[in-house]
């Protein structure tokens, strides 16, 4: 199995998440997402969820990842502005670097250079640090005190929980985190579609020939999970690491995937303040209902692939231009 290519960076394959762009946004938009995707927004929530999983999962890589910073930082779009182009200046002379940061970074409008460079100095001073921090181009995301005080929180009742801690941190099995998976998912009319899964946990029982899955999700609707779980079909995404777990084990291991069973969890983390921890076993006949939802979009996405036509569905390409509704 080649994995060379990191998972995020592989546009090659598809994903859960590009069977939900398909199935909720159609053929031309997984099309345009996996040939020429527009710069990536930045969404608070999604960030967060990223730094949970990480501190959890992947400790080392934290490390790594973020820094936790408790001194001055700018507020305000103009004193970032200032601070970065300060800390990127070739000019030698410190007050002509704070001038010119300063001119660029602010209106200039009835102000003498003295005012200036006065207030961009007072700046300079008060952030110095961010600025140093800045010119050593660490690479690190900056995270409040407040969001280490957290992440220390939801993993001690990660650890106080007596289920979710050893499915996470399991000594007695083999256990991976952010487990990466490149398989092919096979259709009668094609090959194959190349499919990419990014488990956050998978632990096998060889001895029992039992399959753990697990995932972490962030979440404000902890005590309604029902929820998120219809709305972001997180059954599709658990069957759908299934299959890539049923491929590993066959083409990888070399396993009779048949006299294996598989168990199903999702691990709630509250992010509303008290940080509690559900975790849910999902009964498997659930995640195996949605296998022909999964069959059905990878029969049209190797269709679309084989043809090459993106702009329309399917069904408009082989009928009369009409299309059906699932009412």
């Amino acid at each position: 199995m080649d994995i060379s290519i990191p998972y995020y960076e592989d546009r090659t394959r598809i994903s859960n998440s590009n069977i939900g762009w398909f199935l909720n946004k159609g053929p031309a938009f997984l099309h345009k997402m996996l040939t020429d995707p527009p710069p990536e927004e930045k969404n608070p929530v999604l960030e967060r969820g990223t730094m949970i999983h990480m501190f959890l999962l992947q400790p080392e890589e934290f490390q790594k990842t973020y820094v936790v910073w408790d001194k001055s930082r700018p507020t305000s779009a103009q004193q970032e502005k200032f601070c970065q182009e300060l800390a990127n200046t070739v000019e030698i002379e410190p007050n002509r670097a704070i001038l010119s940061a300063y001119k660029e970074a602010y209106s200039t409008a009835g102000k003498s250079e003295d005012k200036m460079l006065s207030e961009g100095l007072k700046i300079a001073s008060t952030l110095k640090d961010y600025i140093d921090f800045l010119k050593e181009n660490d690479g690190r995301i900056m995270i409040s005190p407040w969001d280490a005080q957290m992440l220390d929180k939801i993993k001690q009742n990660v650890q106080n929980h007596k289920l979710a801690w050893n499915l996470i941190w399991s000594k007695e099995l083999s256990a991976w985190h952010e487990f990466h998976i490149n398989w092919t998912y096979y259709v009668k009319m094609a090959d194959g579609v190349e499919c990419k899964s990014l488990l956050d946990g998978l632990t096998l029982d060889f001895k029992n020939k039992k399959a753990i899955i697990y995932d972490l999700k962030t979440t404000q609707k902890l005590w309604h999970f029902e929820d998120s779980i219809e709305q972001y079909d997180y059954l599709r995404q658990l069957c759908y690491y299934y299959q890539a777990v049923v491929w590993y084990l066959r083409y990888e291991l070399k396993e009779d995937w048949n006299k294996w069973s598989f168990e199903f969890y999702i691990i709630g983390i509250d992010t509303t303040g008290s940080n509690e921890i559900r975790v849910f076993k999902i009964d498997q006949f659930d995640v195996y209902s949605r296998k022909d939802v999964i069959l059905n979009a990878m029969q049209d996405i190797a269709w679309h692939q084989s043809t090459d036509k993106w702009d329309h569905s399917r069904e408009y390409y082989e009928g009369d231009g009409s299309e059906s509704l699932n009412l």
